[in-house]
């Protein structure tokens, strides 16, 4: 098949592009597409929607491979998706609603609350709360608390100094916080505890695609006072961490852990990969954190640590990607080693264009 594999390319250190994809994970992606049998064009979408409309038209794949994060606003990570449906063409992942409400994470708690499962209170503050000299008292949380970013992933804003003991902490780092992400952010109650994460991968294994819990090992030196996964840990010290999966955990937890995880999947409609983020309590109960659909794919992430548990390396587990999201699709997957057969050209909407071929950074 012919695969476009739309992504965001890492160019520099800073926080705003820590959930892109550096040179060597978009190399090993497009790598691993090739090597099951695809043809594979990457795509790089930073830059006006109109020329990856038109590039995406010009080289016609039979499927998108999406990995794409965007750069602004609270439905970033939806905006491909719903182009790629618009344009009609199939794409890997979950669609644009499942996207918008895991980018969310008090909408995810929300939502997944509902259902009954533990997740730590909290509560959503915006610009308009500390103008209007909102009680912070009211919120009728616990100390310590955390403050996150509501709309950020990869751990960005987040570390020791974003645990507050008491109200006067908290009322002295909300001004910052909401200044550096003024979308909102999500003050929640700290849950002392360990973090643990479960990936999910459709159609591998034999637990309907969720795989084996992983945790995360820190050199003693790099660890923090709070015992978080932040962002300093999956940035600059992110080589003094190892995944480890299985991880050390009693059965019980573990069956635990997948069976919350199979509910996440069914309760959001996710699609083909994701990884559901968890905080194993001092006092024994798990708490979900968040969910997030776009999962990294560097190799040796949690993703593919898992899949290694089901026998599957790395180009293996992105041909499971592809094979879920074609067999959704009704698609032919080519046969390793073998001549593709050549599908019928996907329905076109909205899009017609007649145009060279526009490249834009990080394409062939």
């Amino acid at each position: 098949m012919k695969i476009a594999f739309t992504h965001n390319l890492r160019l520099t250190d800073s926080e705003d592009e820590a959930e892109f994809d550096s040179v060597q994970t978009v190399d090993a992606v497009a790598s691993g597409l090739r090597e099951g049998g695809h043809e594979v064009e990457k795509i790089e979408v930073t830059g006006p929607a109109s020329h990856l409309a038109a590039r995406i038209e010009s080289y016609g794949p039979d499927i998108i491979f999406n990995a794409a994060e965007g750069r602004r606003g609270r439905s970033r990570e939806a905006f491909y998706p719903a182009l790629f449906e618009e344009l009609g063409f199939p794409y890997t992942g979950s669609d644009a609603y499942v996207m918008t409400v895991t980018l969310d994470k008090w909408m995810t708690k929300l939502v997944l609350g509902a259902q009954g499962m533990d997740t730590p209170r909290a509560r959503l503050v915006v610009p308009d709360d500390m103008q209007r000299g909102r009680d912070i008292g009211m919120l009728g949380l616990a100390f310590p608390v955390i403050v996150k970013p509501n709309y950020e992933g990869s751990s960005k804003g987040i570390g020791d100094d974003a645990v507050a003991r008491d109200a006067r902490a908290l009322l002295d780092m909300l001004p910052r916080a909401l200044r550096k992400y003024p979308a909102g952010v999500l003050v929640e109650e700290f849950i002392p505890g360990t973090d643990v994460t479960v990936p999910f991968v459709e159609g591998v294994g034999d637990d309907g695609g969720v795989l084996t819990p992983v945790d995360y090992v820190i050199e003693p030196g790099a660890r923090n006072r709070f015992n978080i996964y932040d962002y300093r840990l999956k940035s600059s010290d992110a080589g003094r961490v190892s995944v480890r999966c299985p991880p050390d955990l009693q059965r019980d937890v573990v069956a635990r852990l997948r069976a919350l995880t199979k509910s996440v999947v069914r309760t959001l409609g996710i699609r083909d990969l994701a990884r559901v983020d968890f905080r194993l309590g001092e006092d024994g109960r798990i708490y979900l954190l968040e969910v997030n659909a776009l999962p990294s794919l560097e190799p040796g992430s949690s993703t593919f640590s898992a899949a290694a548990r089901e026998g599957l390396d790395y180009e293996a587990t992105l041909r499971a990607i592809v094979t879920s999201a074609a067999q959704r699709q009704g698609l032919l997957l080519p046969q390793v080693g073998k001549q593709r057969k050549r599908l019928p050209e996907p329905l076109r909407i909205g899009f017609s264009y007649n145009v060279k071929r526009v490249d834009t950074k990080g394409g062939d």
